[in-house]
């Protein structure tokens, strides 16, 4: 596909400076222009590819299509599929408790699946090899170090409004190795009761 013939616009939500939806034929991709660098620095961007690709089949995250590193002027450019669903903090006020509960079953489940992905130390992710820079000593260590995506904000999960599963895990930027458990508890700090409940069910279905 040449990104730039093929009607780029705009991506509804989130960063729409620089997201955008590209579509050629029946095939819908998001192209992103990663034009700063994020708190890990001009790495950041390879970092979040090489997550997306590991946790392929693992949890929901869009297909890694094509990367381009930068050149010249010419930001770093990332393409992946575009994921069906909802963001959930826009479908959240519409669902009653028996909604709610259906989709903290599915969201306890994608929470368990991460805390399933075991890493050797605690740490930031420095590079696209996704080595780890450890904490500092007695900052957020772990007994067993997993993936934790950092920032699961209702924001950050696309959920399909019929059949209240969810469908997509989005920006990875805060993705570093730490306690199981972690991104639990953003859930449960965020969540209604119903949905919170049934997220704690399901993670400890796996867990407990």
């Amino acid at each position: 596909m040449d990104l730039f013939d093929s009607g780029l616009r705009p991506l509804p939500g989130g960063r729409s400076e620089s997201s955008f939806l590209a579509q050629a034929g029946d095939e819908v991709s998001v192209v992103r222009l990663c034009l700063r660098p994020d708190r890990r620095g001009s790495e950041g961007y390879a970092i979040e590819v090489a997550l997306m690709t590991l946790l392929r089949g693992v949890v929901p995250v869009p297909e890694v299509r094509e990367v381009r590193r930068p050149v010249g002027e010419m930001p770093p450019l990332v393409v992946t599929s575009f994921l069906p669903g909802e963001r959930l903090d826009e479908l959240l006020p519409t669902l009653d408790g028996e909604a709610q509960r259906r989709v903290g079953t599915s969201v306890g489940a994608v929470l368990a699946r991460l805390a399933g992905v075991a890493l050797l130390r605690a740490g930031e992710f420095r590079d696209a090899e996704l080595a780890i820079a450890p904490f500092p000593p007695g900052e957020r260590t772990a007994s067993r170090a997993v993936l934790v995506h950092g920032d699961l904000t209702p924001a950050r999960l696309l959920v399909d409004p019929i059949g209240l599963r969810v469908t997509g895990v989005l920006d990875w930027e805060s993705a570093h190795a730490g306690s199981p458990g972690d991104d639990l508890a953003t859930v449960l700090g965020w969540a209604p009761q119903p949905l919170a409940d049934a997220a704690q069910s399901a993670y400890d279905g796996v867990w407990g």
